[in-house]
């Protein structure tokens, strides 16, 4: 099965003891799990592992920037606001992505707001190497785990 195959290829390649990420496999579609020393960084590794479900990002250079500003009631909704944007930009920038950088998680008394920028450029399918399609980030397991110097994000992308 060629999902299988990739799960298993981007495992090896994304994996590091403090930061990284992994997939879990699901009935239909896929479960991630992502860690890092802050939430920011386990943020921009939940973009990172979107995007590696979607493409092989080693194939994207990252020279252009596109900022994003989301905002949700708490940090799932503010999660599924994240990944589903990045997702979104595939369609309105027509670019593909493969550096992602969380620059600021803040909370008022309302609402939760984060600010990032996705890194990437025009989509070339000549060079770039795709995967699957993802339809969206679910709140299906979703999880946000925060400890003092460890985050740990698991969620499940709709395929």
């Amino acid at each position: 099965m060629p999902f299988k195959l990739l799960v298993m290829a981007s495992s090896v390649v994304h994996t590091m003891t403090d930061q990284g990420f992994r997939f879990h496999e699901h009935t239909a579609d896929i479960t991630v799990e992502c860690w890092a020393p802050t939430l920011e960084l386990a943020f921009a590794e939940a973009a990172l592992a979107t995007f590696e479900v979607i493409m092989d990002t080693s194939t994207v250079s990252p020279l252009e920037p596109t900022y994003v500003s989301v905002s949700g009631f708490d940090l799932s909704e503010l999660l599924v606001e994240w990944v589903g944007h990045i997702i979104a930009l595939i369609d309105l920038e027509h670019k593909f992505y493969s550096k992602f950088e969380v620059t600021m998680i803040d909370r008022t008394d309302e609402e939760y707001y984060l600010k990032g920028v996705a890194w990437g450029e025009e989509i070339d399918l000549d060079k770039h190497i795709t995967r699957t399609e993802v339809k969206a980030m679910t709140y299906a397991d979703l999880r946000i785990d925060t400890e003092e110097l460890l985050t740990r994000i698991w969620f499940t992308l709709d395929l």
